[in-house]
């Protein structure tokens, strides 16, 4: 009986030994399960803080980008925000706030709710922000501007749609027809004439020994381009232009190029050169379709003839129109001159009038200079009535072929310039190769970077305060991308700074 009682009494013992054992083991796996938990559940807020903070830095930078100036996007094409905001004055203190208020809202949106049942197991709040970089459209002299201006138009057709224009470029450079100047040619070639010393004949005496008067003059140096020269000493515009010209104009002391600007930080860094030449022609394709001319003008925009200021830099229609006009008048020059110089049919006519002419002023010496000036006299008409050609919607080849040459010998000198230009009229609707604004695409081309940029940058500004509430639109307010500086607080007691970049582009 003792013996089942020990028996009985051992197993009893055994039993709370191994509860006791099992016991003291999950107290002692408490101790450490309870901080792992608990550095668990501290570990998955940090990460929760974290992630938090990214969604809602990333929520705040494009909610910022969201708020671009709608007009420039209208109009340009263009992202960038005006820190005005509609104030009429820009400040980077009105983004601040902007900043703020989407970053307020990103880490409590459910802030004013009520909502009961909510229960915040982060405790953010946005203890500072500040700007510590950024790129205005104006920086660097305007490289802000026209990276974006690039990048829109790389976006919209890609450096393919620039070809043709290469290839216009390079004809006209390797044909040299920048460097031709039909005005000076005319001159220099006249001048060659009015040189020669035409000697005197002997005198002639009778049988008495008196010297017998003599009816002798020295022969006429006839100028076959007086007609031209006369003709438009009035005025290039009034041969060329059929409709009235503009006389728009704009105060061009406001312009970017010349009053002091709110300096950013220049480019992000992490913007890629674009300066090639593919590049910079797409720029000039951004001005030939986003800006007006003389032949297809702009609703609602400042200057009527915007590629013309561009191009040639008054501040006035008038001006910008004539300096074009002349500025074609020698390209032209050189074009025509070009095909002169290959045209067999041209010079035998010119080489007739020139043996022809010297024979009257009994100087046949002088039949190379006549011919001389009677070629250049020739091509300058032809440069005119092509001008004409452009500027009444026609089209003229870049280097023209015999059956593309407008007006005869005797049109260009003997029936003036202003009926050769009517004989030329005809020649509009029948017209090909390049237009006014083909053309115009040439002209940017010699036209320096910074001053298209500057230039284009005040047609922006221009015509963008042409709408109601944007009268004191800036673009050195408005931005293309920042960084901010943010610092963070939880109610948890951590506190965490992060720095975030934004920007188009």
């Amino acid at each position: 009986m003792d013996r089942k009682k020990n028996e009985q009494v051992k197993k009893q013992t055994e039993a709370h030994s191994e509860n006791a054992a099992v016991s003291l083991y999950l107290t002692l796996m408490l101790a450490v399960m309870i901080p792992l938990i608990l550095t668990m559940i501290e570990g998955a807020r940090i990460s929760a803080i974290k992630l938090r903070l990214e969604c809602a830095a990333d929520l705040m930078a494009d909610s910022l980008l969201s708020e671009y100036n709608r007009e420039l996007l209208k109009q340009y094409d263009l992202l960038l925000i005006d820190t005005a905001y509609d104030t009429g004055s820009g400040s980077l203190d009105h983004m601040l706030e902007h900043l703020e208020e989407y970053l307020s809202y990103n880490l409590q949106p459910s802030k004013g709710t009520y909502l009961f049942t909510d229960r915040d197991l982060l405790g953010l709040t946005l203890e500072s922000a500040e700007i510590v970089s950024v790129s205005r459209a104006t920086d660097e002299e305007g490289a802000v501007f026209e990276y974006l201006v690039i990048s829109a138009m790389l976006e919209k057709y890609g450096l393919a749609y620039v070809a043709d224009v290469q290839d216009m470029i390079a004809t006209s450079t390797s044909q040299r027809l920048y460097e031709s100047d039909i005005e000076e040619d005319c001159a220099s070639s006249q001048g060659a004439v009015n040189a020669i010393e035409v000697p005197e004949p002997e005198p002639v005496y009778d049988e008495a020994g008196n010297e017998i008067e003599s009816d002798w003059h020295p022969p006429a140096k006839d100028d076959p381009a007086a007609n031209v020269r006369a003709v438009s000493s009035g005025g290039i515009l009034s041969l060329v232009c059929k409709e009235p010209v503009s006389q728009a104009a704009f105060a061009a002391e406001w312009g970017v190029d010349r009053r002091s600007l709110v300096k950013g930080d220049g480019c992000p860094e992490d913007w890629e050169e674009r300066n090639t030449l593919a590049e910079q022609l797409l720029f000039n394709e951004f001005v030939m379709e986003k800006c007006g001319c003389y032949t297809e003008a702009k609703e609602n925009s400042h200057l009527q003839y915007e590629i013309e200021y561009i191009a040639m830099g008054h501040d006035n229609d008038a001006e910008n129109l004539k300096a074009v006009a002349h500025r074609l008048l020698l390209f032209r020059g050189g074009a025509n001159g070009v095909h002169y110089a290959g045209d067999t049919v041209l010079q035998a006519e010119s080489k007739a009038m020139a043996a022809g002419l010297s024979f009257v002023c009994f100087m046949p010496e002088c039949e190379p200079l006549f011919e001389a000036v009677i070629a250049a006299a020739w091509i300058y008409a032809e440069s005119l009535a092509d001008v004409r050609i452009l500027f009444s919607g026609g089209r003229i080849p870049l280097i023209k072929e015999h059956s593309d040459w407008n007006l005869s010998l005797g049109s260009a000198l003997s029936m003036g310039i202003s009926t050769g230009m009517d004989a030329a009229d005809g020649a509009i609707e029948s017209g090909h190769g390049l237009n006014y604004k083909d053309h115009l695409r040439l002209l940017l081309y010699l036209t320096p970077a910074q001053q298209k940029r500057n230039r284009c940058m005040n047609v922006v500004e221009m015509d963008i305060r042409k709408i109601p509430g944007y009268e004191q639109f800036r673009l050195d307010d408005c931005v293309a991308g920042a960084a901010v500086q943010l610092v963070f607080r939880s109610s948890y007691g951590y506190t965490f700074l992060m720095e975030r970049r934004f920007r188009y582009a």
